[in-house]
């Protein structure tokens, strides 16, 4: 009922608005009742609902008011609160419309149809029927079907509607691409990874129709609020009944003056202040490419002091390059064969290849970004792997297992406790150089396999932007090692850095920081860092285009890799919560107003419909400000 009644909303009050405007011309004066006609029919049918679920709301409030002035003889003073009491909520609507449009827009990105490959030759099918392994044609200028992997083909794919960012990305054999993103001037063939209902573009509508319903804090307080007060504003109104008839006035006038203060104490605008400003942020949110799971987050990202990032794949870019192995054999003398022994470029020795091919099986039994360069750099040499037996992966520390018959521990220094000094000489090298190093164990040789991984572009102005904001205190965690760490903080502007941490003592130190009295922020990659992202006080995942575990552990995530939008959360926070007090303020400095002088007996009944209404439709016009984002940007 309500869903049909919203689609003539706008229309109703046009014309109950048009109608007051013919009750100006003499002879017109009924028209007034052909306003509240059109206006009452949306509170009524509200109301109504309401009442069947045993709640009581303003709706009701503006009922009776506008029934009440109706019986004392001012039907234009009903039609004009009937006429407000519309506009502003078909301006509520209009907030609540613009984040369904955002999801809508999200979900006419999936074309209908999609070109199958079969032996006999292409066919147009509905996307619904594809399954997981079938091959797809996508021509130049076409969405993407269905989540998958590029398997023949080379173009540049639009990925602006799902993550705001205006420049195409280069894909080809072996990348991945998403449902709804558009292909632009090559042809590709796409392995379907993901079928319908399973797929990223799926799973970030299912987040933002969450983000609609988890409300704020606030407004889960307005609301409560709003349905205790309602009760004391019709109490009020029976007392002013009472009391007028008691000390003698007239009928008419007690039911008009107590008609006059129950429109100055109804709480319109108090109960919309929060709402109409927090869905304008998640809509604003979602257009740049930062889904938030609700309300709650937004308030929350405007209290943060403290901000923590992870190392690799925030702070940098996450795709560390093998460029250096050292092979050295253990003992007293701890001999380097520097023959053995490859710096990049070119082929490795068979020793250094024979080194980097073990470490490369193992690690295959990793999802640490540091295993994907081992396992990349060894793929890139033509290296054959094979999957490891007796995999036993320690998280944040390293694996153990059996390759070709041997027995091969590869992993962080802390993974060996009983290192020979001298191939720690070797590590501290390459780590003074400011690489990240893996060691590797077989027997009683060893490799350190140097890797370097850049900072992440626009990563000083982005820590330089949390600063200006007054971020107290902005500290790297980082499980790789103190040297390292130091090199990488140093390029990039961090003065507090910890390092060689395990998840659980990231998680601890997070939890130092909240009980010490710091809300916090944590941006990691939404999968190494879920522990430490649930424990935060808000937990940021970057890169969430692709990751399921992202979609799943954060409370925000970021559709791209852009450190900037963290100031811009703080900013859309601050802003936001700022914007809801400023409303919650003039609501209540209204009521107070409007009821003092309805108590002294000097506010006519349509002077207080004004003032209420009015205040209610300036309410919600300020919190669809944030549409246009913080007042900062």
């Amino acid at each position: 009922m309500l869903a049909f009644l919203r689609s003539v909303h706008g229309a109703l009050t046009a014309l109950c608005g048009l109608a007051l405007l013919l009750c100006l011309i003499p002879g017109y004066g009924w028209c007034a009742y052909v306003a509240v006609a059109a206006g009452s029919y949306f509170a009524i049918a509200s109301a109504w609902e309401s009442l069947r679920e045993r709640e009581v709301d303003v709706n009701l409030l503006m009922v009776l008011a506008a029934g009440g002035a109706i019986v004392v003889g001012q039907p234009v003073e009903a039609g004009i609160l009937l006429f407000l009491f519309s506009l502003s909520s078909a301006l509520e609507e209009l907030a609540m419309a613009r984040t369904k449009s955002a999801i809508e827009a999200l979900v006419r990105l999936r074309p209908d149809e999609a070109i199958l490959i079969r032996p006999a030759g292409d066919e147009r099918v509905p996307v619904a029927t594809l399954r997981v392994g079938d091959r797809v044609r996508v021509l130049p200028f076409q969405s993407i079907p269905a989540d998958g992997v590029v398997a023949e083909g080379q173009s540049a794919v639009d990925q602006s509607a799902m993550t705001g960012e205006s420049i195409p990305v280069s894909k080809a054999v072996q990348d991945r691409v998403l449902a709804g993103t558009q292909n632009l001037e090559g042809m590709l063939v796409v392995v379907v990874s993901a079928e319908l209902g399973d797929t990223t573009l799926d799973k970030i509508v299912g987040l933002v129709q969450e983000a609609q319903e988890n409300k704020a804090s606030g407004e889960r307080i307005s609301t409560w609020f709003g349905q205790r007060y309602t009760f004391f504003v019709l109490g009020a109104f029976a007392l002013s009944l009472v009391v007028r008839s008691i000390i003698g006035e007239s009928w008419p006038v007690s039911l008009r003056e107590s008609l006059t203060l129950l429109v100055a104490l109804s709480p319109c605008a108090l109960v919309i202040s929060t709402p109409a400003t927090t869905l304008s942020a998640l809509t604003f949110a979602a257009r740049h490419g930062m889904l938030v799971r609700g309300g709650e987050f937004i308030e929350l990202a405007g209290t943060i002091d403290t901000v923590i990032l992870d190392k690799t794949g925030t702070l940098t870019e996450g795709k560390p390059r093998l460029v250096e192995i050292c092979v050295c054999s253990g003992g007293p003398e701890g001999c380097r064969d520097e023959s053995a022994c490859w710096h990049g470029g070119g082929e490795p020795s068979p020793a250094a290849a024979h080194m980097l091919r073990l470490a490369a099986c193992a690690e295959k039994a990793s999802t640490h970004p540091l295993a994907g360069a081992i396992v990349e750099a060894a793929g890139s040499l033509g290296l054959e792997l094979q999957d490891p037996s007796n995999a036993a992966v320690v998280p944040g520390s390293g694996v153990e297992c059996d390759v070709d018959g041997v027995h091969v521990k590869v992993g962080q220094q802390r993974f060996f406790p009983n290192l020979d000094p001298s191939v720690v000489t070797h590590v501290a090298e390459l780590q003074g150089r400011g690489m990240t190093v893996a060691i590797l164990q077989v027997g009683d040789r060893y490799a350190a396999l140097g890797m370097r991984d850049t900072p992440r572009e626009g990563v000083q102005d982005t820590l330089e932007g949390l600063r200006s904001l007054g971020v107290k205190q902005i500290l790297m965690l980082t499980g790789d090692s103190r040297e390292t760490a130091e090199a990488v903080a140093s390029e990039v502007g961090i003065c507090e850095f910890r390092a060689g941490l395990l998840p659980d003592d990231k998680t601890a130190a997070i939890r130092d920081l909240i009980a010490s009295g710091h809300r916090t922020l944590m941006v990691g990659d939404g999968v190494n860092d879920a522990p430490s992202l649930a424990i935060s006080t808000i937990g940021v995942a970057m890169g969430g285009l692709g990751s399921d575990v992202a979609l799943q552990s954060a409370d925000v995530v970021l559709m791209h890799d852009r450190l900037d939008r963290i100031p811009l959360l703080i900013r859309l926070g601050r802003s936001t919560n700022a914007t809801v007090r400023a409303n919650l303020y003039f609501a209540a400095s209204v009521i107070v107003v409007l009821t003092s002088a309805s108590l002294l007996g000097r506010l006519p009944l349509p002077l207080a419909v004004v003032g209420h209404e009015g205040s209610t439709v300036l309410v919600i016009l300020n919190g669809l400000r944030m549409l246009r984002g913080p007042r900062e940007a």
